[in-house]
């Protein structure tokens, strides 16, 4: 389906700039010790998409997979911020998510089709977002509420900066849309179940 390049090429870099902003109050969320990322999340998502943002490159998604990429540069700082300040109890939960997660990894590397390839990078990323799932659940207030509605924007200017329309290229914004709106969902209705129950 065709686009609008320009258009495509401002979502871009709006969708890219808000990529870079987004980290910056989760950043001192973690810093002031009110965060506490999951390394196992953060290690799955800085190395997938780092993945998806190179397929997306290959795949022709254009000024969107800028957005991507950013996401991957802002994912990795996370990461290394959640070695020193992140979530320290792992369960076996958490070990299933990052064991199914890795080994899901070496069937992306023998997929040469884009489209499968996103798709299963994709997977494996939701895969990634167990543990955190799993400790928003328990402690909701240990994830940062705005970080998480700002992906919702960032993914969603990433939709709109698609040069074009495909499955291969619009499969992985879509689904983060989802996911991060989900997560948003789940911080906020736990909240109030816990508060209505203190």
């Amino acid at each position: 389906m065709p686009v609008d390049q320009h258009a495509a090429s401002i979502f871009g870099m709006l969708g890219s700039a808000v990529s870079l902003l987004a980290p910056i109050p989760y950043g001192l969320a973690i810093y002031r010790r009110i965060v506490r990322p999951h390394l196992f999340t953060w290690l799955i998502w800085s190395t997938v998409t780092t993945i998806a943002a190179v397929g997306q490159f290959v795949a022709g998604a254009g000024p969107s997979a800028w957005c991507t990429a950013t996401i991957a540069v802002t994912c990795i700082a996370i990461l290394v911020a959640s070695v020193f300040r992140g979530e320290k109890s792992w369960a076996v939960f958490d070990w299933i998510f990052l064991g199914a997660a890795v080994s899901a990894i070496p069937l992306w590397v023998v997929t040469k089709e884009p489209t499968l390839s996103i798709c299963l990078v994709t997977l494996i990323e939701l895969l990634g977002l167990g543990p955190t799932v799993r400790k928003i659940f328990r402690d909701p207030n240990s994830e940062n509420l705005s970080y998480f509605a700002l992906c919702v924007v960032k993914y969603g200017l990433a939709m709109l900066a698609l040069s074009q329309w495909s499955l291969a290229v619009a499969f992985y914004p879509t689904v983060n849309i989802i996911a991060s709106a989900g997560i948003c969902v789940l911080m906020i209705t736990r909240r109030r179940v816990l508060s209505d129950s203190g």
